[in-house]
């Protein structure tokens, strides 16, 4: 193996050591060179008439433009805060894969007669389905450690 003199790779917490190069890098991609480009060639006054043009046109009714200038000049709207709605359906408390099936049954209905709205109903049969697999999970562990005490008593008629 032959051994240079050039510096260690890394130092010893892992990062690029005095006057190692670190590699060749990412490469320059084509946007940065049509984004610079794009800047040069757009000036300020170009700016201003876009936004008069954008803002004649909000005021005629064009909703992508109303929406286009009220964010550039005022900001994204922040999103509203969900609250919690009642969704108008009494569900079990699931503790078992019947409670679970029964449940989800009884978001179906509620679906179908329209006391409950599909975003909530959605919900809710997210929640029912983790339910369900730790439900699952907690029952292949019972299995599990059933199998493994019924196996240490297991005589397999070994001979010494």
């Amino acid at each position: 193996m032959d051994t240079d003199s050039s510096p260690a790779p890394r130092d010893p917490g892992g990062r690029f050591a005095p006057g190692n190069p670190g590699g060749p890098g990412r490469p320059r991609s084509r946007g940065t060179e049509l984004r610079r480009a794009a800047e040069e060639a757009i000036t300020a006054e170009h700016v201003t008439a876009i936004i008069r043009k954008a803002t004649r046109m909000a005021l005629e009714g064009n909703p992508a433009a109303m929406r286009l200038v009220l964010e550039r000049v005022c900001g994204r709207a922040p999103d509203a805060p969900s609250e919690g709605v009642r969704l108008g359906v009494n569900l079990p408390q699931l503790r078992t894969a019947e409670n679970c099936a029964f449940a989800i049954d009884q978001l179906t209905e509620a679906l179908c007669q329209g006391t409950c709205d599909r975003d909530g109903a959605k919900i809710m049969l997210d929640v029912i389905q983790a339910r369900l697999k730790a439900i699952e999970v907690q029952d292949f562990e019972a299995r599990l450690i059933q199998l493994e005490k019924d196996a240490a008593q297991v005589d397999f008629g070994r001979r010494n």
